[in-house]
């Protein structure tokens, strides 16, 4: 091989020797700085979405720091359900005619004759404030006008 280099002109030589080194400079190219460069990009993407989940993340923090000061603290878990409702209930200025808990851990309360404006306060309150899912909603006109006879089923929220 050495021999038939030699053999070669000068200028077949050199032409030779440049050839060699850029298919070998291409080589290198393909097989190494491509796929680094591809590596890179992939992990500059993978670097802003991390950074826009922390945004998000961030942003959803300081949202529930900001309701938890306002008084839309997540409720109470070791609050009973039972007692949960007795607080609200008397808060709303309604009485129950029947409160029957289940064994699946829902509560079935009834109200007769109630003030239709109170009993929205009231599921308003429990839905939205204190975490707890109307599962069953009965309601029916009363005997007067702006009253109404309500069914429930409610379960707390886990």
């Amino acid at each position: 091989m050495q021999q038939w280099f030699n053999n070669l002109t000068r200028q077949e030589q050199l032409l030779l020797l440049c050839g060699g080194a850029s298919v070998i400079l291409y080589v290198l190219f393909v097989l190494i700085l491509q796929p680094m460069s591809s590596s890179v990009a992939q992990l500059e993407v993978q670097n802003q979405r991390a950074a826009e989940t922390l945004n998000s993340v961030t942003a959803l923090a300081a949202e529930y720091e900001a309701l938890k000061q306002k008084g839309y603290a997540v409720s109470n878990q070791s609050q009973n359900l039972t007692r949960l409702i007795d607080n609200t209930v008397k808060k709303n200025g309604l009485a129950m005619s029947r409160f029957q808990p289940s064994s699946s851990g829902d509560v079935q309360v009834r109200f007769e004759n109630a003030a239709f404006n109170n009993i929205v306060a009231w599921l308003h309150e429990l839905e939205n404030e204190q975490g707890v899912v109307i599962k069953d909603l009965s309601v029916s006109p009363g005997s007067d006008s702006g009253y109404v006879n309500v069914s429930v089923r409610l379960r707390q929220d886990a």
